[in-house]
């Protein structure tokens, strides 16, 4: 995989660090930064870990930057949900995000396909019931709630409901 350090430079400026302060700081030569910012080397490891603590961050976080930098757009989709209501989604690198609308008495259990994913979901209008395990939580118009979509959970509108249903990758 190859990535990006040229990132480098950005999350120091956001830092309010110049180049010799962050050398100095995780003890990490001026020249070998300047030529990880131009894009020119392969770190270790151990040079990573010096420079990401040095700028508060942690080493995955650095490399999900230098890995990612270009913004990921998407083409909404449509679908039909729970049977009666209405879904418009889309997949953004793996975060899929839906608006859904469903009339009153619309519901529906969620399959078992995205287990390895953390669901959120913000209710804009309405009144929605959602079940997660053994446990019902009703909510309105600015409520969220937040679960590890591994356990069973089902959706159900007590009335017309406009909510937002978020499902992030969780991350290994």
């Amino acid at each position: 995989m190859a990535y990006d350090f040229s990132v480098l430079r950005h999350v120091r400026n956001r830092r309010k660090l110049s180049i010799t302060s962050l050398a100095k700081k995780c003890g990490v030569s001026y020249v070998a930064l300047s030529k990880l910012e131009r894009n020119q080397g392969n770190p270790e490891l151990k040079t990573l870990e010096r420079i990401s603590r040095a700028l508060g961050m942690s080493v995955h976080n650095l490399l999900a930057l230098a890995d990612q930098q270009r913004p990921v757009r998407a083409a909404e989709q449509t679908a039909k949900v729970f049977g009666k209501g209405t879904c418009r989604y889309v997949n953004l690198d793996g975060t899929r995000v839906f608006l859904i609308k469903a009339p009153k008495g619309a519901a529906g259990a969620e399959p078992a396909l995205h287990d390895d994913d953390f669901e959120r979901c913000f209710v804009l209008d309405g009144r929605l019931k959602v079940k997660v395990r053994d446990h019902e939580y009703i909510l309105g118009p600015g409520d969220g709630l937040c679960w590890d979509s591994f356990f069973d959970h089902a959706y159900e509108a007590l009335e017309p409901a406009t909510f937002i249903k978020v499902l992030t990758p969780k991350r290994t």
